[in-house]
């Protein structure tokens, strides 16, 4: 195949892709609060389904392909069932329930592919409600360390990050989070951020970032030394409106979950000992791309 739509389904945030002669775009994006609501209902919502397939319908653009992460992940085997049942008969369309280990493995080969780096990689694929972690070296994955939590999961710990602006102590929240991780035995030079769109978040608070000193790649333009990175995301919490922001970009839901995807940073930050890091836009959908084109 040479064209076609992924479509990511996240706890928080569903994106829509379109893979078109070895380029990927991305042509939609909805917050769909998956997570957040199933747990106030101890199910998938329904509010949350018609969402979900009113935004497959717009989707025009060839064949698509629907990828659903961890919140779909941590059903239960009859829930699970109940859902690819009533998603098939609703929209016509398979749904793939990616486990931890194929979101690591799609996300890693879009961020290592072409690179050409003499020391370990680290790559962070952050979301609503999981992180996994890849430490990759010479092209190929020596560890995992998936953790069952995300940026949701932070937030809800700690609301204020959800207010116009936080008031917990930054030290307080870093500690909490990486109590939370699953730590890796290796060490890494670089921490590729995957998963997100990091240079969407430099981009609208402009934030600086520099060319990316260690290697050359289309996709990754940028690094950002870890102390600068501190700096700017300690202003994120207590001196950026989160009002602001998401007033003018339009898009609550993604601005209401960063503060805690950067607590996720900062935490696997400390426990890597990276120096610098590496903001993309790089998801597992790349990966997903390379295996849907053979096809």
């Amino acid at each position: 195949m040479t064209k076609f739509v992924i479509v990511e389904v996240g706890s928080t945030n569903t994106k829509a892709y379109l893979y078109d002669k070895k380029e990927i775009q991305e042509i939609g994006f909805e917050t769909i609060e998956f997570k957040n609501h199933y747990k106030e209902e101890g199910k998938i919502s329904s509010q949350d389904k018609e969402l979900l397939f009113h935004f497959l319908k717009k989707q025009k653009e060839g064949p698509i392909f629907v990828y659903g992460t961890s919140i779909f992940r941590n059903l239960k085997e009859e829930e699970g069932k109940e859902w690819l049942t009533e998603f098939k008969e609703k929209t016509g369309l398979d749904f793939t329930i990616v486990t931890s280990d194929m979101e690591n493995e799609y996300t890693v080969f879009g961020a290592v592919s072409n690179v050409n780096f003499p020391g370990k990689i680290a790559v962070m694929i952050g979301g609503g409600g999981s992180t996994e972690l890849a430490i990759v070296q010479n092209g190929k994955i020596i560890e995992k360390a998936n953790s069952s939590f995300g940026a949701m999961d932070i937030t809800d710990k700690f609301p204020d990050l959800k207010e116009d602006i936080a008031t917990t102590s930054y030290e307080e929240m870093v500690e909490a989070t990486k109590k939370l991780v699953t730590i890796p035995k290796n060490k890494a030079d670089i921490l590729i951020l995957a998963g997100g769109d990091y240079i969407y978040f430099y981009e609208e608070l402009n934030y600086p970032v520099t060319k990316n000193k260690f290697y050359q790649h289309p996709l990754q333009p940028y690094s950002l030394d870890t102390k600068t990175m501190d700096q700017l995301d300690r202003n994120f919490f207590y001196q950026v409106s989160l009002k602001d922001i998401m007033e003018r970009t339009k898009k609550e839901g993604w601005w209401k979950g960063a503060r805690g995807m950067r607590l996720c940073v900062k935490a696997l930050v400390d426990i890597l000992e990276v120096k610098d890091i590496i903001p993309t836009r790089i998801s597992m959908v790349y990966g997903i791309a390379e295996e849907l084109k053979k096809k």
